[in-house]
């Protein structure tokens, strides 16, 4: 089939290192693999583009040896310029919000839509795959006149993330948006069972909302003996290793490893805090393993090409999720919970959310309290102390992915809803 993926999101650098890029490029890859023709259309490519409009254009790329088309959709400069005039206007008057950005995805979607339309008037795809973004109704636009399927894959819920995280003073026309994008779609995927009632709860038809959630590439991430190359050029040293890949976010629980590494550390001869990913908190984290006299037990990688995640997760002793209890359901599917899994080592997470649904408590990972460091400290001596349990918990780990959590197996899936829609369009639009 021909397959239209739409990122019609201007924050998400197709071709970067953020976890929602690796999500895009990991399921059109696998869609791919099946032997479907992709097309992959977004704003932007790298971060560098992403406030420096160029002119639309479309190239063949190559991800693992299968090739996509790529097209590269940039808002136009007159748009780049009213967001400028916000920000401007934000910073005589002393402010920080993200009323810019928004209003930035509001004018995109008909210049998204228009160019759209240009491509694929004369050959349609067979169903249009859209990762679903605030204000961005082009998808269903462009599905309605192709008469073909719209699907929106759903991460988060849109609108409350936004009024949680990022003030705008739009939050009723972001939930109004949201709203009509999911109920008009011909079926929404959600990665998570906590997003399914939320799309339920605008008013989406039960049973056009599914749980799909999120895969892992298991010929990159898979068990195997570390590099000594690695170890050595990131000076890990010749200790035993806690891991974290992320974001460094709030909602991450970042801010207790400082305290994890210093309860631990005169236990443990050459321990190391290996942090793999960037953000806002790197700094506030930086300063508080100083103030505690561990940053040379410390090691940030920074963003890195993801086989080089893979190659550093293997040298993990105890891999990282310690998710804090939030404000609002814990809604999230993270991929860094199926990368450690997937390369077979052992897992310590709070059990939150759809983590415990995928990790089996003394069988497939560890899994502790929210925000208990206490209980967090423990996991990570039991790993620690007991290497044999580590191995055991990193192969069922290991063998729970490869059968259950892929990007080719979640690609099926897709595929499968797609062509029952298409052969049951009045159903499906019912």
């Amino acid at each position: 089939m021909n397959i239209l993926y739409l990122c019609p999101d201007v924050g998400i650098p197709v071709l970067g290192q953020k976890g929602a890029a690796v999500h895009v490029r990991s399921l059109v890859t696998a869609l791919s693999g099946l032997g479907h023709k992709v097309f992959l259309a977004a704003p932007c490519l790298h971060k560098s583009t992403v406030s420096r409009p160029t002119h639309s254009r479309f190239r063949r790329i190559c991800w693992n040896n299968l090739d996509v088309t790529l097209f590269q959709l940039p808002a136009s400069l007159a748009i780049q310029n009213v967001s400028d005039s916000l920000k401007g206007f934000n910073e005589v008057l002393g402010i920080d919000n993200s009323l810019p950005s928004a209003v930035r995805r509001i004018l995109y979607n008909q210049e998204l839509l228009t160019q759209l339309q240009r491509r694929f008037e004369e050959v349609p795809p067979d169903f249009i795959y859209e990762r679903g973004s605030l204000y961005a109704t082009a998808g269903v636009s462009l599905a309605r006149e192709l008469n073909v399927p719209l699907i929106i894959e759903l991460n988060a819920p849109l609108a409350l993330e936004q009024a949680s995280y990022r003030a705008t003073g739009l939050d009723d026309l972001a939930t109004q948006a949201e709203r009509w994008i999911l109920s008009q779609a011909n079926a929404v995927l959600t990665v998570s069972s906590v997003l399914q009632d939320y799309a339920i709860s605008l008013g989406v038809n039960a049973n056009r909302v599914h749980v799909l959630p999120n895969g892992v590439d298991t010929n990159l991430f898979r068990p195997g003996a570390p590099d000594p190359g690695t170890r050595a050029r990131w000076g890990l040293g010749d200790g035993p290793i806690l891991g974290f890949v992320g974001m460094l976010r709030p909602w991450h629980g970042v801010m207790a490893l400082p305290l994890v590494l210093g309860r631990l550390v005169d236990r443990y001869k050459n321990l190391r805090l290996v942090i793999v990913g960037d953000g806002p908190l790197r700094a506030q984290l930086e300063r508080d393993l100083r103030d505690r006299g561990l940053i040379s037990n410390a090691v940030f990688t920074m963003s890195v090409r993801q086989d080089e995640v893979a190659e550093l997760i293997r040298h993990f002793d105890v891999a990282l999720a310690p998710y804090s209890q939030l404000d609002h359901a814990f809604y999230f599917s993270p991929l860094k919970l199926f990368e450690y899994m997937a390369s077979g080592v052992p897992v310590v997470a709070a059990e939150i959310g759809q983590i415990a649904q995928v990790v089996k408590d003394g069988k497939t990972g560890l899994l502790y309290p929210p925000d208990d460091v206490d209980a967090l400290v423990s996991a990570c001596n039991r790993l620690l102390d007991d290497r044999n349990l580590g191995q055991r918990l990193g192969q069922a780990s290991a063998l729970e992915i490869r059968e259950r959590y892929t990007w080719t197996n979640n690609a099926k899936r897709v595929v499968e809803l797609a062509r029952s829609l298409i052969a049951r369009p009045a159903e499906a639009c019912a």
